[in-house]
């Protein structure tokens, strides 16, 4: 395994990332259960990355309603608890109250208080906000994350999904009024999906801010197994995000016909090199520096994952694969939607 900062830290972690969404439980999942595993295969794969050397472990506790975080926490409790990396998130609704949901100081100190006991520790490594909130100012968020960094029960706090300006907003307010910066954020990247290359990506860069890359094979689809007769083909199986009508990644993963095109280059690169389509689209993301979160219910595509650390990608080689991609939708960005009676 290869070790980086996390962004202007002097955290080290492993290159990559275990995401942790498909642990937990099929019928608490929100975004459709039939890719999530229970306890004992979330184990298997667990211990593979620990024994892989990844030591980075992403979560949140709307995962499966807290069932995600309950299954990395105890398995944790094996483990030396200072080399690990946990990182969890805040912001969906937990509850059915008017507060169970954002980022409001009530909210936060709550939720927090309460990830802390499904993952068993005193402390949680990476905080990070789930979403950005309209309905709280920044100030207040910011104040009550810096309180936990203050009180011990948060090392280092981070963002996920939202705007460029959102999170310019973030890291400015906090330098500003001396609260607690950012140190990394996470949103969708991959050969597919470019978008980040817009504003996140070189505000991260100008910063010194981990950028942290979910859907780094584009819900499986940089893997090849949809690719048929020159065209992205999605079969009734397939995950319900990709499927045309209902899910959210089909205009970006498949709809366009560009995408067809780079992943036949992609396929093509693969066999050169004796690799896997997913190795070069993860050995792609690691060229650009970025920390890719792999999130995976089977030890043989964990293994598969990793050995992307030994791949290189020549300048000619990445200009080849990107070449085809154009700018898409940034679709990802959606207003998440709260009950009326919450409001």
């Amino acid at each position: 395994m290869q070790y980086t900062r996390l962004g202007w830290s002097g955290l080290k972690v492993s290159r990559f990332c275990l995401g942790t969404m498909s642990f937990g439980d099929p019928k608490l999942q929100t975004h459709g259960g039939g890719w999530v595993v229970g306890k004992e295969e979330a184990f298997k794969v667990l211990k593979k990355a620990w024994d892989l050397g990844i030591n980075f472990f992403d979560t949140a506790n709307v995962y499966s309603r807290g069932k995600s975080e309950e299954i990395l926490g105890e398995f944790a409790q094996g483990l030396d608890r200072e080399e690990v990396v946990i990182a969890t998130k805040v912001y969906f609704q937990i509850g059915s109250g008017i507060n169970d949901w954002g980022l409001s100081r009530k909210h936060i100190m709550r939720a927090v208080k309460e990830s802390l006991q499904r993952l068993k520790t005193d402390y949680i490594d990476l905080y990070q906000i789930h979403r950005w909130d309209d309905t709280t100012p920044i100030e207040e968020t910011l104040s009550a994350l810096t309180d936990l960094v203050r009180q011990g029960l948060v090392r280092y706090i981070g963002a996920s999904s939202m705007w460029g300006w959102q999170f310019a907003k973030m890291y400015f307010v906090a330098e500003f009024k001396g609260y607690e910066k950012p140190v990394s954020i996470q949103t969708p990247y991959n050969l597919l999906y470019r978008e980040e290359e817009r504003e996140i990506i070189p505000f991260c860069k100008a910063h010194n801010i981990a950028y942290m890359a979910y859907s780094p094979t584009a819900v499986g689809v940089l893997s090849g197994k949809y690719f048929k007769d020159g065209k992205i083909v999605v079969p009734p199986d397939a995950p319900e995000r990709l499927r045309p009508g209902v899910g959210y990644w089909y205009k970006i993963y498949v709809e366009p016909p560009e995408n067809a095109e780079i992943l036949k280059k992609v396929i093509e690169i693969a066999k050169n090199k004796g690799a896997t389509p997913t190795q070069i689209a993860l050995a792609w993301l690691l060229h650009k520096d970025v920390i890719p979160i792999i999130a995976t219910s089977k030890v043989e595509h964990l293994e598969e994952d990793v050995e992307a650390l030994n791949i290189k990608l020549k300048e000619d080689e990445i200009r080849y694969l990107e070449e085809p991609y154009k700018p898409k939708p940034v679709l990802h960005i959606t207003k998440v939607q709260i009950p009326p009676e919450l409001l």
